[in-house]
Parts: structure tokens; sequence; C-alpha cells
């Protein structure tokens, strides 16, 4: 299991900086480019999500299934497992239709009427992924901070005692 969570940590890790690297090629296609340079870099973005977020995302998915189901966390059993459950599922229409489907409409108008750019053509795209980025860091942190769970303390000498009797 220590090799799980190792396995876990290294594909998390990947998955959040791929979708930050996204991040940033999103701002730079929005704000940095012109309209023939967008059509080169925009399409990238699908294609890295394909290629490299959604490969790791499900082995990090698998990897949660295989620890709910062989471990004392479960899936059920604290709060803030179930809430990662939740936050993983309200990922996916953050990457399908609000990054990647809202993409394509953004090509298919630059392709028709021309390039805005900034916030009147990608304003949506940068909301899911600073939503999905926002998202994981939220869950990074309660895999970290565990909120709920018994802390450990140190007995006194008398709950020692009345232990060993």
């Amino acid at each position: 299991m220590k090799w799980l969570r190792i396995l876990h940590i290294v594909s998390v890790s990947i998955w959040f900086g791929a979708t930050a690297c996204i991040g940033v090629l999103t701002i730079i296609c929005f704000f940095h480019v012109s309209p023939d340079e967008f059509l080169i870099l925009a399409p990238l973005i699908p294609e890295l999500y394909q290629k490299a977020v959604l490969p790791v995302a499900v082995l990090t998915i698998l990897q949660g299934i295989i620890y709910g189901s062989f471990t004392k966390w479960g899936f059920f059993k604290h709060r803030w497992v179930l809430l990662k459950w939740i936050l993983t599922a309200l990922m996916i229409p953050c990457v399908g239709l609000g990054t990647i489907g809202q993409l394509f409409s953004v090509i298919n108008k630059i392709n028709i009427g021309g390039f805005t750019g900034g916030f009147a053509d990608g304003g949506l795209i940068l909301l899911c992924i600073s939503l999905q980025i926002s998202i994981m860091l939220f869950m990074i942190g309660l895999s970290v901070l565990k909120p709920g769970k018994p802390k450990h303390h140190r007995l006194t000498s008398p709950q020692r005692i009345n232990m060993l009797l």
C-alpha cells in the first residue's frame, strides 16, 4: 500500500501540474497571440487533455477506488473522502463542457467571424480551468489535513493507570 500511496502522489502531481500548464497555455492563447497563432496553439489544449491529463486522471481515480476498497479509508467512512469523490465528479463537466467544448466553439467562431481575444472569447474557458485548479488544490488540502480525523493525544498519568487496571 505504501507503493500505491507513492504512485498516487506522483499521479496527482502530474494531473495537477498538467492542468496548471494547460491553464497557462490558455492564458497565452487568449491574451498574447495573434488570431493565426491562436489557431495553431488552441487545438493543442484538447490534445494535451487527451494525451496527458486524461490517462493520469483515470489512473488516479482507479487508485482511489483501490484505496476505498482495500484500506480503512473506505468511500463513505470519512466525510472528507466522500467530498473528494463528489469534487472529482464535479470536475468532469468543467473539463468536457467548460473547457474542451467551449474551446471548440471559440475555434469555430474565430474561423467564421474573427478573434477578439481576452475574456471576450476565453472568459468561460479560463473560468472552468480556474475551477479545475481550485478544486484540485482544495482536494490536495483535504488529503493532507484530513479534517475530522481524530487527533492522537498523549494520555495523562491517571489515564495510563486506568488503562492498565
